[in-house]
């Protein structure tokens, strides 16, 4: 083999050899493509919300007595005006059923001229008396409800005191649950009644409810200095389900939407305010490229200017320092 020819195999051994380490040298980055799609904002809450009900009351008697009759059990559902536990109360009884006698006796001889006014009207007093006596040896459910808590046996002392350790009875009203929640004050603005949201309730299930803000307290409040926020309440799609008060929930309001817009990976974009950035893959460098976006989501934002339909754009890790030029291998 002649020196010419030995010259240009040596050649092409170092080219090939250059290369290969070249690649090996490079780092590899991930790639996301710059496409069509929908974009939302959204604003989440600080801290996880709670599912409240519309009423909730704590029941007790309203005289001394011992219990002699329960009629619920925890969890039962109650109709309105349904008695749900009773103190010994026989006394009582009698003197409603006298109560009750006379007063009927006096509006038959008040038809006759035979019983004044007066003595109508005492009867009448009488017989009320009588009868809210006896409504207090009683617990009555409100309205239509749940019980969600029980804390009475037959033969325990009910007792009269300015406060009650444990409410004997607490009944949930039946009513669609809504969801209270904090968000931060900076997106106080944001929010109006009517817009759609999604509430997650782990308790119920790991897919998101719909729902729709109800109410926006115009309040900031200040408890913690630096993490000061608003509430806001928001009526759930429950989908027949009767959700669990004091369940927690995560809420995200959904502010603004596009549909077939340019998007991108949110992780992409890099920068703050105005001054923001993607590192666009041309050929093997990377390439520092300016991007105005609009809609700025959680996982995608739209893009504005700056990136085109089939971009390929890096995502930022911890092993790689993006740099303008920088020579990289796209990880399969």
């Amino acid at each position: 083999m002649g020196r010419t020819g030995a010259t240009n195999i040596y050649r092409v051994l170092v080219v090939a050899i250059t290369l290969a380490v070249g690649c090996r040298g490079r780092p590899e980055v991930r790639v996301v493509s710059v496409s069509r799609s929908a974009v939302e904002a959204t604003v989440s809450s600080v801290n996880s919300g709670t599912v409240r009900a519309e009423q909730i009351a704590e029941l007790a008697f309203g005289s001394v007595g011992r219990v002699n009759q329960l009629t619920v059990r925890l969890g039962d559902v109650v109709k309105q005006g349904s008695v749900l536990a009773q103190v010994e109360n026989d006394d009582l009884k009698s003197r409603l059923q006298s109560a009750k006698e006379e007063y009927e006796r006096s509006q038959r001889l008040s038809k006759s001229d035979a019983m004044s006014q007066s003595g109508l009207t005492q009867a009448r007093a009488d017989y009320d008396s009588a009868v809210t006596a006896y409504e207090k040896s009683l617990i009555k459910a409100p309205y239509d409800g749940i019980i969600a808590e029980l804390n009475l046996e037959i033969g325990q002392l009910s007792q009269i005191t300015a406060v009650i350790p444990l409410a004997p009875i607490r009944i949930v009203d039946l009513a669609p649950r809504y969801v209270r929640a904090e968000i931060d004050e900076v997106d106080l603005s944001k929010i109006s009644v009517g817009l759609p949201a999604r509430v997650k309730i782990l308790a119920v299930r790991k897919e998101p409810f719909k729902a729709t803000v109800r109410k926006v307290v115009p309040f900031v409040s200040s408890v913690r200095e630096q993490d000061r926020t608003s509430e806001i309440e928001l009526a759930v799609d429950n989908e027949g389900a009767l959700l669990p008060v004091g369940a927690s929930a995560d809420v995200e309001v959904i502010t603004e939407t596009k549909d077939n817009v340019i998007t991108v990976s949110s992780k992409a974009l890099l920068g703050r305010g105005s001054d923001r950035y993607a590192y666009v893959l041309d050929g093997s460098k990377l390439k520092r490229t300016p991007v105005k976006i609009g809609i700025y989501g959680y996982t995608v934002s739209e893009v504005v200017s700056g990136l085109s339909e089939s971009d390929e754009v890096v995502l930022p890790s911890d092993k790689v320092d993006l740099v303008d030029g920088l020579r990289v291998k796209k990880r399969d």
